[in-house]
């Protein structure tokens, strides 16, 4: 009887075979072709996005505020004739008579160079409540 031989227990012990050599031939094409591969790597996502917006629910329509209408000032009434002279008249008055007061206000001023801007307003209040003013009643504006 033929004796058995001895195996070794390992499989392809010690040997790596033809590995290293795929491994080299894949990294070669990687350098060689690597435009090829970004291309089909931006085709993948660019079908990737296309899928994942269209299984996407439909956004809510968008329904801009309403504009506040703008506050429209009633119309000025046009005046003529008598009203428009009458009308004329007053706002003269009214110009002079502000005019004159002012004119008061700065002579009051001067006739009491020591009092505060409160007291020479509070005498000028007293002066023209009472009517008087200094271009028409030639009057001390001290005089009570």
């Amino acid at each position: 009887m033929a004796a058995k031989r001895g195996r070794s227990r390992s499989k392809g012990g010690g040997t790596l075979g033809c590995a290293p050599f795929f491994a080299l031939i894949v990294i070669a094409l990687i350098i060689q072709y690597w435009w090829v591969l970004l291309i089909a790597a931006g085709v993948v996502a660019l079908t990737v996005a296309l899928v994942h917006t269209a299984k996407a629910p439909p956004r809510p329509a968008r329904v801009p505020p309403p504009k506040p209408q703008p506050v429209m000032a009633p119309p000025r009434q046009v005046l003529s004739g008598d009203d428009l002279a009458a009308h004329m008249r007053a706002a003269k008055q009214a110009g002079r008579v502000r005019d004159m007061q002012e004119w008061d206000y700065e002579w009051i001023r001067l006739a009491y160079p020591g009092k505060s801007l409160r007291e020479v307003n509070d005498i000028a209040n007293a002066h023209f409540a009472r009517g008087r003013s200094i271009g028409i009643n030639w009057e001390d504006p001290s005089a009570p």
